[in-house]
């Protein structure tokens, strides 16, 4: 396949699949606003993701702010990432205006890739639209599930363990079959719809993981037995497997994750079915902010009328600086008039009304009346229990990110309070 391929969009998704198809040799114009293409000349990447400066320092995608490079692109990639909005419902205007902007440039034989995450109906409209507008195009549409994960996005894209494709149900399509063969992977085809719900579906069964991890949790400690302890005996069952996405944890975040939800919920409305399962995960979801608020209060409010409260961990999770639906800003601002909060995140610059930096982990912790632990960066799990101990004022960690090993942190002489441990 030497065609050129078209991507539009250079948020986090449409960087990587450009990046990607490019370090695989191919010819890749990549299209977004000119001040994004400028962050690419001057090799800025304007969100961390490991492993993709490494990429980009390979052969590059061509970055151009003008659509009408895509002119003769064989193969075209929407991959905007689609932003929520404050009720966590899709927000599809960005990729609505690169569609306006790229109408005209396709080719009439060219093939037309979605890769953005869309609501279920979304694929097949967007095609007749555009045929509308459009008669004379030959083009067909296809839709392909993203299943990248912020944090280890450049390995799933380049090593994924099966592609979903949605599309028409015609014959060989050479350009789209070449591609996706470089990927040597199980291909799942389908039509449009199920393609989306199967993304969507990917995503509910995440968060009714979380769920019932969570639930599980609060069992752990009513009764004194160890999430940690659990956890590697259900993975080691082939009916829930090495992988499961057993992780307690504070609610979803970051944003995707309640998209789905809340679009299948909406779904199920318009159509009849019943919404049971949806509801209960948004509730207890949006319920697990409580442990985190009981925990501190009891272990570190208690003791001292405005303590000094050190913060290990501002974004939603680690390798992003995105702090989207973060549990940080939520208990920065609850936190305001009781406690001198000083934070530290190794990627988040973004200033927090009511929060103080500190240019290190155990800067932020020195002196305080107590440690909270909000993402479950590296660095964090890394650090020596001792010389925590030693730097707080009191030797208190809420560890709501799991980061610490329970044992090692308790031999060091801290309280240790985690989800799903006894307290």
């Amino acid at each position: 396949m030497t065609a050129m391929i078209g991507v539009v969009g250079l948020s986090h998704l449409g960087t990587v699949v450009s990046a990607g198809l490019a370090s695989l040799g191919l010819p890749v114009t990549a299209v977004d606003r000119p001040d994004r293409v400028a962050d690419f000349a001057a090799s800025r990447l304007p969100f961390p993701e490991p492993g993709l400066a490494e990429l980009l320092a390979g052969p590059r995608p061509m970055f151009t702010a003008d659509y009408s490079a895509l002119a003769g692109a064989a193969l075209i990639i929407l991959a905007v990432d689609t932003v929520t909005d404050e009720r966590n419902r899709s927000d599809v205007s960005v990729l609505e205006a690169h569609v306006e902007g790229l109408l005209r440039w396709i080719g009439r034989d060219a093939v037309v890739v979605l890769m953005s995450q869309v609501p279920v109906g979304y694929t097949r409209a967007l095609a007749a639209r555009v045929r509308e507008r459009r008669p004379e195009l030959a083009s067909r549409f296809y839709y392909w599930v993203e299943t990248l994960v912020i944090g280890d996005a450049v390995a799933r894209y380049l090593r994924p363990e099966r592609i979903i494709v949605g599309g028409p149900a015609k014959g060989p399509e050479p350009e789209l079959d070449a591609l996706l063969g470089r990927f040597a992977c199980p291909v799942h085809r389908m039509d449009y719809e199920s393609a989306e719900l199967c993304k969507a579906a990917i995503n509910l069964y995440l968060a009714t993981s979380v769920t019932f991890a969570n639930s599980l949790a609060d069992l752990c400690e009513a009764t004194g037995a160890s999430m940690r302890a659990i956890v590697p005996a259900l993975r080691a069952d082939p009916r829930i497997g090495p992988a499961a996405y057993i992780r307690p944890g504070l609610g979803l975040a970051g944003g995707n994750l309640e998209r789905d939800l809340v679009h299948l919920k909406e779904l199920a409305e318009r159509t009849g079915v019943r919404t049971d399962l949806f509801d209960v995960v948004l509730e207890r979801s949006a319920a697990r902010y409580g442990w985190l608020l009981a925990a501190i209060e009891r272990f570190i409010l208690k003791a001292s009328p405005r303590p000094r409260l050190a913060l290990w961990g501002l974004a939603y999770k680690k390798n992003t600086d995105s702090t989207k639906n973060a549990v940080s800003l939520r208990l920065a601002a609850d936190l305001r008039s009781r406690a001198h909060v000083v934070a530290y995140d190794p990627r988040v610059t973004a200033s927090i009304p009511g929060v103080d930096r500190a240019p290190s982990a155990l800067a932020a912790a020195r002196g305080a009346d107590g440690l909270v632990i909000l993402t479950d960066w590296d660095e964090f799990a890394a650090a020596d229990p001792a010389l925590l101990c030693a730097a707080l004022g009191r030797p208190v960690v809420v560890d709501a990110a799991g980061v610490l090993d329970p044992g090692r942190a308790r031999a060091a002489g801290l309280t240790h309070v985690a989800i799903g441990e006894p307290a």
